[in-house]
């Protein structure tokens, strides 16, 4: 496993660390649950060097990004950012992406498998624009300032206001003579904001934020918030297998855009009531070890499967996510896992647009 910039750091705050995507990230430092409850009273600093990002330079990044992905991107004033999904030719997930815009540049944010695979796609697009990318994440630090009181120590920390920012809008300050970008975010469902810099920087960036009251916090807390707040990751939710519609980002999809590549697909899908399945939340009725990708069966028929567990007790109903099929999506479904004598698993939250009658 790769250290990221913040890896002494973090087990100097007795850090354990597990392996996503080849680097060594803090699954916890002794207490999840404490860890999740920092996040949703006080502030908590996690570190998500572990994230790809590419620089992308050039007057034509935005209208380039336009056409690849289902979000509308172009305009993207200096100052704001957007989450989109990159699609394929046949409306399938390469990867969901953060797009950061500061200066005369972009910053991209995508997983942490999926660097590669995002730089490689907009390459392969790329011909006549004026459009040039930058791998930053070796020579980057992340990290992240999540939870009610994050606006404050993140002001103190830069002493500069960051209320003027709103969801994904983004700028750029100067810290021990090191310049930050700043981004207003929720990654997992908690309002907060990222901070990225030099890597040589990162350490004196978690220290200061110690100091000011913050909490670290690892992956397993992150997660559990992640699932409470429906998001879809990478390589659970998120494949090369799903569309976006399938994975729960219909909001991350422009209807009224120009051309993007995909596109005929996921409006096909959408407006003649085509999606095959999608994303659910369960209240598992059992404390007993739940394996992703478990079959949910409904009337002995499978049903879906799991696609995110929590390894921490839910709130608001909410221990699990599932890839269920189109005509077994109902609240309050029950289903069982594994096999007809398994546990219960209750539908507790369905995709919104579902309600509004778009599909069945």
């Amino acid at each position: 496993m790769d250290p990221t910039p913040l890896y002494e750091a973090q087990k100097r705050s007795g850090a354990i660390f597990s392996d996503i995507a080849g680097w060594a990230v803090a699954s916890s430092f002794g207490d999840p649950m404490g860890e999740r409850n920092v996040v949703q009273e006080a502030v908590g600093i996690a570190d998500r060097s572990h994230l790809g990002r590419i620089l992308a330079h050039g007057s034509d990044t935005l209208d380039l990004l336009n056409r690849l992905t289902t979000n509308l991107v172009d305009p993207l004033p200096v100052g704001k950012g957007e989450s989109t999904v990159i699609t394929t030719g046949k409306g399938r997930i390469l990867d969901w992406i953060t797009m950061l815009h500061h200066n005369d540049d972009v910053l991209l944010i995508t997983s942490p498998e999926r660097r590669e695979a995002v730089s490689e796609w907009i390459e392969m697009y790329t011909f006549d624009e004026n459009t040039t990318l930058e791998e930053v994440t070796q020579s980057t630090a992340m990290l992240s300032l999540l939870g009610p009181s994050a606006e404050g120590v993140v002001e103190t920390l830069l002493g500069t206001s960051v209320k003027q920012l709103s969801r994904l809008g983004c700028m750029v300050a100067d810290w021990s003579c090191h310049q930050l970008i700043i981004a207003r975010t929720n990654p997992s469902g908690q309002r907060g904001f990222d901070i990225i810099g030099p890597a040589d920087v990162g350490e004196a960036l978690w220290e200061a934020a110690l100091g000011l009251g913050a909490s670290p916090v690892g992956q397993e807390a992150l997660d559990a918030l992640r699932i409470e707040a429906k998001l879809p990751k990478w390589g659970n939710e998120l494949t090369e297998e799903h569309n976006p519609l399938e994975a729960g980002l219909e909001g991350e999809v422009s209807w009224t855009k120009g051309c993007y590549t995909g596109q005929e697909v996921v409006a096909r899908l959408y407006n003649y009531q085509r999606i095959q399945r999608h994303l659910v939340a369960l209240e598992l009725s059992e404390d007993e070890p739940i394996e992703l990708n478990m079959p949910l069966l409904a009337d002995g028929e499978t049903a879906g499967y799991i696609t995110s567990v929590s390894t921490l007790p839910g709130d608001n109903g909410v221990s699990a996510l599932a890839s269920i099929r189109t005509a077994y999506v109902e609240l309050d479904r029950v289903l069982t896992i594994g096999n007809a004598n398994g546990a219960n698993a209750r539908v507790t939250w369905v995709p919104e647009f579902l309600n509004e009658g778009a599909t069945s």
